[in-house]
């Protein structure tokens, strides 16, 4: 404990072994936030005596928590850190449902909506209902009702008739979730409120509370966070409001303000050392976040050397301007011998809309790349049709999982028989299963007529779902795993011989090969993610489960886990099968590269209708999302602006309003800079990594034909790149 507190910088002692109750530790950028927070956790355990399963420890995602619960085991060990109350809100909003949902009438087992669930079941009210709304804006607009607490009856009561449609759409919703034994995303924690706030003997027991980027909690997140430290009200945050980015997600910036007035004896404590970025890069981001007339003025050092200003590049177009970027990653690449690797390098974009000529050039350059929020693991077909299976297993209610699945692989059951059928089960206020079963029985009272050869496929469907269900419940049969019902389901289904067929004839089997490389993949991540201490979804076996009644068998808990653990987490956590093999540039938006940094970073499209998006109501919002991406970056730090969407393009951009301002022009360059040994060197430092050796650097600019990044005019001018094109 004492080598750690000697790693740490004045203010980080400070925060780690403040006595004070409540405690505001306001780290910008680079600041070492997470070491902080993980350092006082290991603090309040190992020298204040606090047993670890009275902590709650709060984090944004699933990455976060699991790199805070590394740090912290390499602290204090592994048996204290697995007793950690340790996840995301969500991950730990659940633990709280399962253990004493039934307090507040929430049925045992039950599940969780994902996103593609939720505007599933919005789609079918919307057509159902025939509503003039919007259907694909309605999802969205549940959840911010949801975040700010509203129910449908508050929204029943309008005078406009366009809320009243709303209205019946998400009453409709909710209680299609009920029937279905439901909760989606935000249910978790408004439920979890509800659960807290009426049996506040369910955190009797916490001793602290610590959250991780504040800034970015919602109403109902803050208000979890006052119901967790009720009885106490030891609370730690670490935020910075010059990060606040996620207005669309209900995100308050105002709860730091809250928690000052709400805790009166709240000590703020601000990190001002960064210890990731050039002091160039931190002098240009300064100026841009300055310009907030509003914010909190707060100080922040380098640790580093001056390094290379950032460059300001104005291009011809978006087509020049993906080209220069490709070649000024070339260069850079080259120019500094083996300095820099290909995922070094980052491009951030405000919008994924900006990516296509991005990556056109990337491509053409042979340049690997990989799109971070791209296509989600979980959402590649064969992956979740797998989990669609396992979601009816473990919630035959769960009526959307079993319309995606029932007839795949085909059973000869069509889309009008089994869209008849969904209209039953609604009007009837059952569940889809509840009628399949029945038809598959032949009993029961079904109004749906079904062909023989949908009925043939309908039997074989339920008895796949109740061979399934029988294996699991055996709670004797130790050797039945997770991996094992999964190898079941793709036993009974035939699936490999379906993917096979699927993917015959699509450039020799290579779509087939790629398929099963996922489910493979699956099945690893099942062995994986299902263990408890993947994302601490579980209570450790501590005083909170002594009132916990008989459960279900070990497997039945394990796969419901497992499947909450899918739908709460994200494809850019989880391993990457197909990016470990090879370096590859990142292309990311600036919302979702938050949190990362890389030593040479790009962001493209600085034009005003891009940052500030010409459609953002919150213009100080947007210049904090430039101030993240801009302080993403290392050692090198790139902003280009096209002056025109593409060549034959006569609409003009003028440079976003964040840097035109004058007070910037001494802190940018116009072009990349040129490439010496002793630039190299500092570059190095910064990296903290070997300098490479001037026979390397030498052979390097042998080998490229322009050294300098000197192809396009300064200007962004089209003449100056015709006659250049002439030449």
């Amino acid at each position: 404990m004492d080598d750690l507190l000697q790693n740490l910088n004045d203010q980080q002692k400070c925060a780690v072994t403040s006595p004070h109750p409540t405690l505001q530790v306001l780290a910008p950028p680079g600041s070492g936030k997470t070491k902080t927070l993980t350092a006082r956790v290991a603090y309040l355990i190992s020298k204040q005596g606090y047993k670890p399963w009275n902590i709650i420890v709060c984090t944004f995602t699933v990455k976060a928590a699991r790199e805070m619960k590394e740090r912290i085991r390499g602290i204090v060990g592994e048996e204290l850190e697995k007793k950690l109350q340790l996840g995301t809100f969500h991950s730990i909003g659940r633990r709280f449902l399962v253990s004493y949902g039934h307090l507040i009438g929430i049925k045992k087992g039950f599940g969780i909506a994902d996103s593609s669930d939720t505007k599933a079941i919005v789609k079918r009210i919307h057509k159902r209902l025939r509503s003039p709304l919007e259907a694909g804006k309605i999802a969205s607009r549940i959840s911010r009702a949801k975040a700010k607490k509203k129910r449908p009856a508050e929204f029943h009561g309008s005078k406009k008739i366009e809320e009243q449609d709303f209205a019946r759409i998400y009453e409709e919703y909710e209680a299609t979730l009920a029937s279905s034994n439901l909760l989606d995303y935000d249910d978790i924690l408004l439920r979890c409120v509800e659960l807290l706030h009426n049996h506040p003997e369910c955190v009797a027991n916490v001793e602290a509370v610590l959250i991780d980027e504040f800034q970015d909690t919602n109403i109902v997140q803050y208000e979890l966070m006052m119901l967790f430290a009720q009885h106490r009200q030891r609370i730690t945050i670490v935020g910075d409001p010059d990060q606040s980015i996620y207005s669309f997600r209900s995100a308050e910036i105002e709860n730091l303000n809250r928690m000052t007035k709400d805790l009166k004896d709240t000590l703020s404590i601000h990190l001002e050392q960064n210890y990731r970025s050039s002091a160039a890069i931190l002098r240009c981001a300064s100026k841009v976040i300055q310009q907030d007339a509003n914010r909190i003025k707060k100080p922040l050092t380098a640790t580093h050397c001056l390094g290379q200003r950032p460059v300001l590049r104005k291009l011809p177009s978006a087509t020049d301007e993906a080209a220069w970027i490709v070649t000024e990653i070339k260069r850079i690449k080259t120019l500094a011998g083996s300095l820099f690797h290909h995922d070094d390098f980052a491009i951030l974009l405000r919008s994924s809309a900006l990516s296509l000529k991005i990556e056109t050039a990337l491509g053409k350059a042979g340049i690997p790349y990989r799109m971070v929020g791209g296509f989600r693991f979980f959402d590649r077909k064969e992956v979740r049709v797998l989990l669609d299976y396992l979601r009816v297993i473990n919630q035959p209610n769960h009526n959307d999982a079993l319309a995606r699945v029932i007839n795949e692989p085909p059973r000869k059951i069509g889309e009008a028989t089994l869209r008849e059928l969904l209209e039953e089960a609604e009007n009837k206020k059952v569940s889809l299963w509840s009628l399949v079963f029945a038809i598959a029985q032949c009993r029961g009272n079904v109004r749906t007529k079904v062909s023989a050869s949908a009925l043939k496929g309908m039997q074989s469907f339920v008895n796949i779902i109740l061979t399934c269900q029988s294996k699991i419940k055996r709670e004797s049969d130790e050797i039945f795993s997770l991996v094992n019902l999964i190898g079941t389901i793709i036993d009974k289904i035939e699936f490999r011989s379906f993917l096979q067929k699927r993917g015959a004839g699509k450039d020799e089997g290579e779509d087939f090969e790629a398929r099963w490389a996922n489910v493979e993949e699956l099945l690893a991540q099942a062995t994986e993610i299902s263990a408890i201490d993947a994302l601490g979804l579980e209570f450790p076996d501590e005083d909170l489960l002594e009132q916990m009644e008989t459960g279900p068998s070990p497997l039945e808990e394990t796969l419901a886990q497992f499947l909450s653990n899918v739908a709460l987490s994200s494809n850019a956590e989880l391993k990457d099968a197909d990016g470990e093999a090879t370096k590859q540039v990142t292309i990311s938006t600036l919302h979702g590269a938050k949190g990362l940094e890389w030593p040479v970073v790009f962001i493209a499209g600085v034009y005003d209708g891009s940052i500030p998006h010409s459609r953002a109501d919150d213009t100080d919002e947007e210049r904090r999302l430039l101030y993240v991406g801009m302080t993403r970056a290392q050692s090198l730090l790139y902003l280009s602006c096209p002056l025109n969407s593409s060549r034959e393009s006569d609409s003009e951009h003028a440079v976003s309003p964040f840097l035109a301002v004058p007070e910037l022009e001494p802190y940018c360059l116009q072009q990349g800079p040129s490439i010496s040994m002793a630039i190299i060197e500092d570059l190095a430092r910064i990296l903290r990594r070997d300098c490479p050796s001037d026979r390397t650097v030498i052979d390097g600019a042998l080998a490229l034909e322009r050294i300098e990044d000197d192809l396009y005019p300064l200007d962004g001018s089209r003449l100056g790149y015709q006659a250049m094109s002439w030449e």
